[in-house]
């Protein structure tokens, strides 16, 4: 009997080709745990719990350890459930801004003057007497919008309030720069003023919360109105209001003309 013939070149390939062929898909499908690898995140605690779910997988807590999860760090998933939680839970604050703050009794009065308020500056509202407006602007950006342009008369409440958070808190927030320049060169035009168009577009993608603040002043000292946390509304008449404004701006242009000709007395003068 013939002894058998070595294997040959060709056997060596196709063996390796099997081989190459049944371990890449495997790997490939494979996710790191953190120490170990698994098929997917879910396989990877194997009763283990927090400790063995790692690497590019990540722990989601629940209610209890059966309905924790280890998914893929970074899912989608996740972000569009947080989204929705806050949507939902700034939903439920608008609506009862909108029953307190709008509606009322009385009804938070809108802009009716030409001449307007004077010019607040863009961080006035991060002052310490206009906490509330910064509260508002930090926290409840959209309500605090939808209120400027139902106050301006712009748009309702609620249009401007959706637009404003499904424009800032999503992938398209250029967009949202765009539209909300074109609301504010709208709101300054009923506030009496010409509208800085590139001004407006440059606070707006750089500073919208602390611009949409200083509209709300500006907004609320027209109206007669101050807003404050949470949900409290008074309103000054229209005719004591006008005259607040109308010694505000005397004040601001004498405090401009000292700073320009340095007219005002002071120290080591």
């Amino acid at each position: 009997m013939a002894p058998p013939s070595p294997p040959s070149k060709n056997h060596f390939a196709a063996l390796a080709f099997l081989c190459a062929g049944a371990s890449v898909p495997r790997v490939a499908s494979m996710v790191n745990c953190g120490g170990h690898f698994q098929t997917s995140c879910s396989a990877c605690p194997q009763g283990n719990g927090e400790a063995w779910c790692n690497g590019d997988c990540e722990w989601i807590p629940g209610p209890s350890n059966s309905d924790s999860q280890c998914v893929p760090e970074n899912t989608p998933t996740t972000g569009v459930s947080g989204w929705l939680v806050s949507g939902i839970i700034m939903l439920i604050f608008a609506c009862f801004y909108y029953k307190k703050v709008i509606k009322g009794p009385p009804e938070l009065p809108k802009v009716n003057d030409a001449s307007g308020p004077r010019r607040y500056g863009l961080f006035e509202c991060c002052s310490r007497e206009n906490r509330d407006t910064c509260l508002y602007a930090a926290f409840c950006l959209p309500v605090l919008s939808g209120k400027n342009y139902y106050a301006a008369d712009i748009c309702g409440f609620w249009p401007g309030c959706l637009l404003t958070f499904i424009g800032t808190y999503s992938p398209f927030y250029c967009l949202t720069v765009c539209i909300r320049t074109l609301l504010a060169n709208k709101i300054e035009e009923k506030l009496g003023r010409k509208p800085d168009c590139l001004m407006n577009l440059v606070y707006t993608a750089f500073c919208f919360p602390c611009d949409v603040g200083r509209e709300s002043l500006e907004i609320d000292s027209e109206i007669g109105a101050t807003i404050t946390c949470c949900c409290n509304v008074t309103l000054t008449p229209r005719v004591i209001a006008e005259v607040t404004q109308a010694f505000e701006k005397v004040e601001e242009k004498i405090e401009r003309s000292c700073d320009k000709y340095r007219l005002c007395s002071g120290d080591g003068h």
